[in-house]
């Protein structure tokens, strides 16, 4: 995907898309499994994709990713919060040409079973199917039932219960830089200034360097301190004992009301 193409599909998603559902931690539980049903429209999950959202880390030394959900820290339990007013908006499928765009990533054959080689999530799953054997017309159909919501009546009663918010602060702004000439400016440089294989070439360069600067700190550091040694040895040992990164999840189900009794 060129810097062009992704530029205009950011602005197609920010500009077009105002309404948002809650996720499960930010609802009363009455209110989300009483309307469950009609918040998943017979999808898999309560979510299309994953529910686990995204985490924010205050940067500090030993930091370091745990999967593509948290954070982690080899010397210390890190400090979790979850702040009632925070949200991560997320923009699955929100364009028909999605479908086809993940359909083309793999060569999985259409069956349930291939289909768990290239996609973790059961929506991915079934959009990956329907996208390889229906025709444009049944696609449609699909993406309509699945992802777009068209019933006025079902959006307004789960506006008012809370499970869905509309959400305009993006829209807006983006907006406001588009009108200004913001992006039509940064993408008219990127094309200017650096062509595909100077940027490749500047950021394997820059790569390199780093890697050759922390090897050499780290065996100034190892060689001349018995304490980094044992800071490292210490590093090693919780790296090995750590847990597994959290994969993506979607809030409990239905089936799941049974473990809070």
């Amino acid at each position: 995907m060129t810097l062009r193409n992704l530029s205009a599909r950011v602005l197609f998603m920010l500009l077009q898309v105002s309404m948002f559902k809650k996720n499960y931690d930010h609802l009363p539980k009455d209110t989300y499994f009483g309307n469950y049903k009609e918040a998943t429209r017979g999808n898999p999950n309560y979510f299309l994709t994953y529910g686990n959202g995204k985490s924010a880390a205050r940067i500090q030394d030993h930091l370091r990713p745990n999967g593509a959900h948290r954070w982690h820290n080899y010397m210390k339990t890190p400090n979790e919060i979850k702040l009632d007013e925070a949200a991560v908006l997320h923009y699955t499928y929100p364009k028909f040409s999605d479908l086809t765009s993940r359909r083309d990533r793999c060569r999985c054959k259409p069956t349930k079973e291939d289909v768990k080689r290239c996609f973790m999530l059961e929506f991915d799953r079934a959009a990956f199917i329907i996208a390889s054997t229906a025709t444009e017309e049944e696609m449609l159909h699909w993406y309509r039932e699945h992802i777009v919501w068209t019933d006025k009546a079902v959006n307004a009663k789960l506006l008012k219960k809370g499970i869905l918010t509309r959400i305009y602060a993006p829209m807006v702004i983006v907006q406001e830089l588009r009108e200004s000439g913001v992006f039509t400016s940064v993408v008219a440089a990127a094309h200017t200034n650096l062509s595909k294989d100077e940027f490749l070439s500047s950021i394997e360069s820059s790569n390199t360097t780093r890697g050759i600067e922390s090897r050499g700190i780290s065996s100034r550091k190892i060689g001349n301190s018995g304490e980094s040694q044992a800071t490292a040895r210490k590093v090693l040992e919780t790296a090995l004992t750590d847990s597994y990164a959290v994969p993506p999840l979607s809030p409990p189900s239905m089936t799941d009301i049974h473990l809070d009794i």
